[in-house]
């Protein structure tokens, strides 16, 4: 998997608002998200730390 821009990564965190709301937990959030990821070319090998990071700037962006 290749980077995400910026923008795509925003709007990964729209998707994941429109589609479920914003009072999810980070449990909730987390799979949601890795629901959208599952159709990205290459999501499947892409290391475990890098999906926890990327877990971890979207839950932030989630609550802005």
């Amino acid at each position: 998997m290749k980077s995400l821009t910026t923008e795509q990564k925003q709007r990964l965190v729209d998707i994941i608002i429109e589609e479920f709301g914003t009072g999810m937990t980070l449990e909730e959030f987390t799979d949601a998200l890795l629901g959208l990821l599952e159709d990205v070319p290459g999501f499947e090998t892409t290391k475990q730390s890098t999906i926890n990071k990327l877990t971890q700037t979207l839950w932030s962006q989630y609550h802005d």
